[in-house]
């Protein structure tokens, strides 16, 4: 009776290994040594535009179909990198960034755009400081393709414990408020 007792131990044991073995083996399969690396992953077609890496987290935002402007982080897990939910949405057609209409979300806590002439004017969410990302940082070959010259894109991450009401555009001289628009 105690024989077969060890032996269903020892057998139970054997198939837990065997299955966190084969887990482990596709978990590691389905990770990346970097963020980047993950995300075109999930679709190689994609310019990526990497924000920052801090820590286990990262946050890119890229250009699908040269059309497409989307959003996605990467998180750092067990084993290595994971591309978080892609989301994206249409560019206009006519590359006019000088409003801020066409901003886009990424889950409740981010919002981005393209706008033109980030030397003179920033966006601000409320009170906030929008990030800038000059886009002049690409290659010169990906900016004229894209046709991104004078191009930048902003982003603000939103605590999810405030409530946030507006988007503005401001002139950086003189502190106007160019536009406005509710969240």
């Amino acid at each position: 009776m105690k024989n077969k007792t060890i032996f269903a131990t020892v057998s139970w044991l054997m198939v837990m290994i065997a299955l966190t073995s084969l887990w482990a083996y596709a978990e590691h399969q389905d990770s990346y040594a970097e963020p980047h690396e993950a995300v075109l992953a999930e679709d190689s077609d994609l310019l990526l535009i990497p924000a920052y890496k801090l820590g286990d987290e990262s946050l890119s935002f890229f250009i699908k179909n040269e059309n497409n402007l989307g959003a996605v982080y990467a998180h750092e897990e067990l084993f290595r990198w994971k591309s978080g939910m892609l989301t994206w949405g249409p560019i206009d057609p006519d590359r006019d960034f000088d409003r801020l209409e066409g901003y886009q979300g990424h889950g409740d806590t981010l919002i981005y755009g393209l706008i033109n002439n980030a030397d003179e004017l920033e966006v601000k969410v409320d009170d906030h400081k929008a990030t800038i990302l000059n886009l002049a940082a690409l290659s010169p070959k990906v900016v004229s393709e894209y046709q991104l010259e004078d191009v930048s894109l902003w982003y603000f991450e939103k605590d999810p414990k405030s409530t946030y009401n507006q988007i503005l555009l401001v002139d950086k001289n003189t502190e106007e408020v160019v536009q406005t628009v509710d969240l």
